[in-house]
């Protein structure tokens, strides 16, 4: 997520937390005063009004400030809203515009070589009816041999199957990359 994009998805939450948006010296005190009501640590009013546009400042925000936006959000730090929310805005739902790969567009034996987290990967391959076998799988939960139902990939987003078989076992769904999403989607033409 695009640092900028990020700041000014926790400026919108925090609006949102606030309950209005701050225009006015009145308005931008109150919100430096619930802020540090909530979360014990204090921006200082010349920082909120910055942060918000009231005054040009062309710098970005200490990570202390980040912290603390985060944490009067419910987060614990900067980087934990930044795992949680990758790249996605605050609303129930939206369109997305990422790297889409769409089971339906695939020919059988089309393989699929998905990564994502700290060594975390597997190999899938195309059968027919949007299902998936999976030919390699590394330090995830999948297994080679597993059958599944999948219907959309995204890069940057979780992984979503179902209908899982694996020997005679049936396990309804399965997510992966929660944290990141899949940071890379190489599709390898049969």
């Amino acid at each position: 997520m695009d640092k900028h994009y990020a700041l000014e998805c926790l400026i919108n939450f925090t609006n949102k937390n606030l309950g209005y948006t701050p225009s006015t010296p009145s308005e931008f005190n109150d919100a430096s005063w619930q802020i540090q009501k909530k979360t014990g640590r204090s921006i200082s009013l010349s920082s909120i009004k910055r942060i918000w546009g009231y005054v040009t400042y062309e710098s970005f925000p200490s990570i202390t400030i980040l912290n603390t936006l985060a944490h009067f959000n419910g987060f614990k730090n900067w980087d934990t809203f930044l795992l949680s929310h990758n790249g996605v805005d605050f609303d129930d739902s939206g369109f997305i515009d990422e790297s889409v790969v769409n089971a339906d567009k695939l020919n059988p034996g089309d393989r699929i070589l998905l990564q994502w987290g700290k060594g975390k990967s597997c190999e899938i391959e195309y059968l027919s009816n949007l299902r998936f076998r999976v030919n390699q799988s590394k330090n995830i939960k999948l297994l080679a041999g597993d059958t599944f139902t999948l219907n959309i990939l995204c890069l940057r987003h979780p992984i979503f199957i179902s209908d899982i078989d694996r020997a005679d076992q049936h396990i309804p769904a399965y997510i992966g990359a929660r944290k990141g999403g899949i940071s890379s989607i190489t599709l390898i033409p049969a």
